[in-house]
């Protein structure tokens, strides 16, 4: 299969988990972009392909999300995300994502034995929820998983939830794209790509979107802790491979 395609169709798994669960989009995009390209490219594109379809998702989130949360998380996301950019333009990737994996895959799990298991929402949990997503979005762009887990942690319904994923998620996106500027990181072939992909993308996260309003509560709580553990086992198993073999 051509870079090209692998691209196209990394595109469109990743739209529609935009559009249905607002999150679980890097971790789709990043290991199958990589497979054709490289590490930078894939975080750089993912960026630039959400900016316009995210609008739209997030005017509509934006009045029913709880803004003292996305103001902790925020900070503590604005902190972290430099120093997670720093490493990613210095470390082995693999190392990166197999730490990020383990700690995201004890994490939900005990979510999953522990169903009464809950985070409050309190500006400490907020801002080290926001910093622990901004330094793993840094590394390697996957920075949907650490917030989720507060996030889901809250027990709160799932339009909320989905709401605050969508405000916070957008929110870092654009903290790692300014700092992708700082850093002076965009090429002329990363803009080419995107703007080959976003028409896809685009189309994706529209269909995504329309999808939710068809999901139950409890069916929404289920279908996110799985793909948050699969995310975070994929993550860890593909970086073990690629460390220990």
């Amino acid at each position: 299969m051509s870079p090209l395609l692998i691209a196209l169709f990394a595109a469109a798994l990743a739209g529609f988990s935009r559009g249905y669960a607002a999150f679980g989009t890097a971790m789709i995009y990043v290991p199958l972009i990589t497979l054709a390209y490289d590490a930078k490219t894939a975080v750089v594109t993912l960026f630039l392909i959400d900016l316009i379809p995210s609008a739209p998702l997030l005017w509509r989130a934006a009045p029913q999300c709880d803004r003292k949360v996305m103001l902790w998380m925020g900070l503590g996301a604005l902190a972290a995300s430099p120093f997670g950019v720093a490493i990613l333009l210095v470390a082995k990737p693999m190392q990166s994502q197999f730490v990020l994996g383990v700690v995201l895959l004890a994490a939900v799990s005990a979510m999953v034995l522990r169903p009464g298991l809950h985070f409050r929402a309190t500006p400490r949990n907020g801002i080290l929820a926001g910093a622990a997503s901004g330094f793993a979005g840094g590394i390697c762009g996957i920075y949907g998983p650490p917030a989720m887990i507060y996030l889901l942690g809250r027990n709160a319904e799932s339009r909320r939830t989905r709401a605050d994923t969508i405000v916070f998620l957008t929110l870092e996106s654009l903290v790692l794209g300014a700092t992708y500027l700082g850093y002076g990181i965009y090429t002329r072939a990363d803009l080419t790509l995107s703007l080959t992909l976003l028409p896809v993308y685009a189309l994706a996260t529209w269909y995504g979107a329309r999808k939710f309003s068809a999901t139950g509560e409890a069916a929404y709580r289920r279908l996110m802790l799985a793909l948050l553990w699969l995310i975070s086992a994929v993550l860890a198993g593909r970086a073990a491979f690629a460390l220990f073999t």
